[in-house]
């Protein structure tokens, strides 16, 4: 990785996803090299920069679902509360890590996409017609529950006018 030459031809998957630090110096020789005969702004480097970024994310879940897995089953014997430690403070390191990244090379402005694997029928945003739906009938049940209210409040009204003629004509 000290020859310059060869840190061009390196690819994203040389990159070891259980250090983030080698990641980091990776991405600041990278990005030496490559402003000297590329363009920063280029969708070359921003995709390089995406597709960093989204191994990041990828990491980071794995990170934590074991700190998960591990404060579940805290009480359990065998488990020990150093190695929980140990596993927030890389999950803590690792989102700095990314956080910085995602700051440094502006990627973070943009939405990620969610993981091909992590898509559920939940994930998937709702599209424009299912939105325009599901306000009408919210909109619907709001228009009719004020409706009830209102007429509720009328024989309110009605009942105490009424109360209020029958004590005058007394």
């Amino acid at each position: 990785m000290n020859n310059p030459s060869q840190s061009s031809t390196l690819s994203i998957s040389s990159i070891p996803q259980s250090s983030f630090s080698n990641a980091s110096v990776y991405m600041s020789q990278s990005s030496l090299h490559d402003s000297i005969h590329t363009d920063p702004n280029s969708p070359e480097v921003l995709k390089q920069n995406v597709q960093i970024a989204l191994d990041h994310v990828a990491r980071i879940q794995s990170l934590a679902r074991n700190c998960l897995h591990s404060i579940q089953n805290a009480y359990q014997a065998g488990n020990s509360p150093a190695h929980t430690t140990a596993e927030l403070a890389a999950l803590t390191q690792a989102l700095r890590t990314l956080a910085e990244f995602l700051r440094q090379t502006g990627v973070g402005a943009y939405p990620m996409p969610p993981s091909p694997e992590s898509q559920s029928a939940s994930s998937i945003p709702p599209t424009e017609q299912q939105l325009i739906d599901t306000t009408a009938r919210e909109v619907q049940v709001l228009y009719e529950r004020l409706k009830r209210i209102q007429e509720s409040n009328t024989v309110a009204v009605n009942l105490l006018g009424a109360a209020d003629t029958v004590s005058r004509a007394r």
